[in-house]
């Protein structure tokens, strides 16, 4: 097993390689994840990431809600609400990503709203054929300003069960991806 990083008492698995998430994808039962499967750059840059300075090179991510539309479309049912990416991170290991970048006030953000998505994620993971184990903790990541004042406020909403935890892209990055 990788290597785990300690983010305050939280621990999470390190990104080995593309290997995992591509595995991963490559075996998922409705043949829809390897399409949806793109550049962490450009899966932060279409959930409304500003910054210049972007971190992240050739690591890859599934973006999970484009699966979700095209499944939606297939089977002719509504959209049912995912997190944002899916991550491979150590060996066999995916961790849940939600971006709340738009987001200036946590009161906009609605814990009912992360539950479900979480929940419904973990529904599409499990419906791969890989044998994969999901992160505990699902990284919400927030945008830089203000982030003091959302990462606390969000902390107070959610409760611990849910197992949240609020980053901007260069702690996720720092946590995650940095070797």
């Amino acid at each position: 097993m990788p290597a785990k990083k300690k983010l305050g008492t939280v621990l999470f698995h390190r990104f080995l390689s593309n290997d995992t998430i591509q595995n991963f994808a490559n075996e998922d039962k409705y043949a829809l994840m390897p399409g949806f499967i793109k550049p962490i750059a450009e899966l932060l840059r279409n959930e409304h990431y500003k910054r210049k300075a972007m971190p992240f090179y050739t690591e890859e991510g599934i973006y999970l809600d484009g699966v979700e539309i095209e499944l939606a479309k297939r089977n002719r049912v509504s959209c049912k609400r995912t997190v944002d990416f899916l991550f491979g991170v150590g060996n066999k290991w995916i961790l849940l990503t939600e971006a709340k970048f738009d987001v200036s006030n946590p009161r906009e953000m609605k814990v009912s709203e992360l539950k479900e998505k979480i929940a419904h994620s973990k529904e599409l993971v499990s419906n791969s054929r890989m044998a994969t184990q999901i992160e505990a903790n699902t990284i919400v990541l927030l945008k830089d300003e203000n982030f003091s004042q959302l990462y606390r406020e969000l902390k107070n909403k959610v409760s611990n069960s849910l197992h949240i935890v609020p980053m901007n892209v260069g702690q996720f990055y720092q946590t995650i991806f940095a070797k």
